[in-house]
């Protein structure tokens, strides 16, 4: 079991988790972990689970939730720890999802799945270009690929 380093909430409901090695993994142990966090906690098998104990930031109640996140950790299997390095604040969807990172750059594309939007956020989370879906369904995984 990894242990957390730091103030933060633990995920709830996360998607699209991606493994992200540097030149050194293979000699420290560390890597970093990409992923959607929809900060919503919801499940039918464990109706008296306590979401609380994630951290006060997740939402339980979906008509409450009001942003879902893409997560950039920093995991050291050696020390067994993880920490987060990264997030960008996006619209909440509680359900599906994706975030990636846009080929060599710190770029983050992230779709936020019922809210039927697409968002590039650049290295300061600050959006480069936002897209928004008409459609009856959400979105369920966004991905750029370079040509």
């Amino acid at each position: 079991m990894l242990q957390a380093q730091g103030d933060f909430s633990l995920n709830a409901g996360q998607h699209s988790v991606t493994y992200l090695p540097s030149s050194d993994t293979a000699a420290t142990g560390r890597y970093q972990v990409l992923l959607y966090d929809n900060n919503f906690g919801a499940t039918e098998r464990y109706p008296k689970f306590d979401w609380g104990q994630l951290g006060s930031a997740v939402v339980t109640d979906y008509n409450k939730g009001t942003h879902s996140f893409g997560r950039i950790f920093t995991v050291d299997e050696t020390a067994r720890t993880y920490e987060l390095v990264d997030q960008i604040a996006v619209p909440f969807s509680g359900y599906v999802s994706s975030a990636q990172r846009v080929g060599n750059s710190n770029s983050m594309l992230v779709a936020s799945g019922m809210a039927k939007t697409f968002i590039e956020y650049d290295r300061y989370g600050l959006p480069i270009a936002t897209y928004e879906m008409e459609a009856e369904k959400h979105i369920y995984r966004v991905y750029k690929y370079e040509l």
